[in-house]
C-alpha cells in the first residue's frame, strides 16, 4: 500500500498514522502534508485516499471536537463554534456537532464553573467578583444571558 504515492511512501505512512491516532480535519492534514513538503496535487490525492479509507471524516471530527471540548475543557457552545470555524469546518457540520451537546448539560457545566470561580474570589467585593466571573465565563464560551442569570443567582445567594 505504500506504493500508492511513489516517491512519497514515507510521507503517506506518516500521514496515515497521524490520522489513525486521532480524529483530524482536512485543514490539519493539509498543513501536516505541507510541512512534509508534499506537492499540493499529491497532497490532495492523499486526502482523497484518506477519506476513501475512512481515516478522515469532517463530520466525525466536528462531533468529536465538540464532545471533547465540552466534556474535558468545559467549553460553552460559542467557543466550540469558534474553534470549529477556525479549523475550516462548514457551518452545517458545526450546527450538527453542537446539537450533540444538550442545553441542560451546558447550563449545568456553566453553573458549576461559575460557583467554583465565585467561591475562589471570596476576598473580592461583589462588583469585582461579578466582573471576574463574567469574563471567565465569556472566555469559556457561554451565552451572555445565561451568564447574567447565573451571576444574579450567585450574588443573591451571597447577600443572604
Amino acid at each position: 500500500m505504500s506504493d500508492t504515492f511513489p516517491g512519497f511512501s514515507k510521507e503517506w505512512l506518516k500521514i496515515k498514522h497521524y490520522c489513525d491516532k486521532a480524529e483530524r480535519c482536512h485543514r490539519d492534514v493539509q498543513l501536516k502534508l505541507r510541512n512534509y513538503e508534499v506537492p499540493n496535487e499529491i497532497a490532495q490525492n492523499m486526502v482523497v485516499e484518506l477519506i476513501g479509507e475512512k481515516l478522515l471524516n469532517e463530520e466525525r471530527y466536528a462531533r468529536a471536537y465538540a464532545h471533547d471540548h465540552h466534556a474535558f475543557k468545559n467549553w460553552g457552545k460559542q467557543k466550540i463554534k469558534q474553534g470549529l470555524f477556525r479549523k475550516g469546518i462548514s457551518k452545517a457540520l458545526i450546527a450538527l456537532a453542537l446539537q450533540d451537546i444538550p442545553d441542560e448539560d451546558e447550563q449545568e457545566n456553566m453553573r458549576i464553573l461559575a460557583k467554583r470561580k465565585w467561591d475562589s474570589l471570596a476576598k473580592d467585593t461583589i462588583i469585582k467578583r461579578k466582573g471576574k466571573v463574567m469574563r471567565y465565563l465569556f472566555n469559556k464560551g457561554f451565552d451572555a444571558e445565561q451568564i447574567q442569570k447565573a451571576i444574579r443567582i450567585l450574588a443573591g445567594a451571597d447577600d443572604e
